[in-house]
């Protein structure tokens, strides 16, 4: 164990002579292919980075087209929306006017058919108001009249009523 302690001129060639031999023993069998794939895992690391970098720009575009691409889309949507309430209060002003229009026809036809049938009332009263008097003037003359001055009076009657009607018209 002294020797160890104080190094003499022989132990330490040998034991640099052993350290040499061993280094370029190393250095042809396993520092070659370590510091290749410690060369081969930067460049690899490197790549990687690159590529990393590389995605992270492309998914930088590819979220501003997005966000682009839904600005647009709600621009549409927007746009669509308002056409469909312009529409719907088209067809809504359409709707009215229709039904407006339908209700005056309707009130129109109303007032003709009150006319129609106030005219035939009117009709229908001058027919009993003339029968009436027939049957009165029948009562009342049918003794002294005969048939003939019978009619003249019922034609006479008539007649007066008429222009009663037309005077009354006017």
């Amino acid at each position: 164990m002294e020797a160890l302690i104080k190094p003499e001129a022989g132990l330490i060639f040998w034991t640099l002579f052993i350290f040499l031999i061993l280094v370029i023993i190393l250095s042809k069998t396993v520092w070659k292919p370590l510091i290749n794939s410690i060369v081969k895992r930067e460049e690899k690391i490197k790549n990687d980075i690159e590529s990393a970098e590389k995605a992270r720009q492309e998914s930088e575009k590819i979220k501003q087209e997005i966000e682009r691409r839904l600005g647009n889309l709600k621009e549409e949507i927007n746009r669509h929306f308002e056409e469909a309430k312009r529409d719907a209060a088209n067809e809504k002003e359409k709707i009215i006017s229709n039904a407006h229009k339908q209700a005056e026809l309707i009130l129109q036809n109303a007032e003709k058919e009150i006319e129609m049938k106030k005219q035939e009332a009117m009709k229908e009263l001058e027919k009993k108001i003339l029968d009436i008097s027939l049957l009165i003037t029948k009562k009342v003359l049918s003794n002294a009249v005969d048939r003939k001055i019978d009619a003249q009076l019922s034609e006479n009657i008539a007649k007066q009523l008429s222009e009663t009607k037309i005077s009354r018209m006017n």
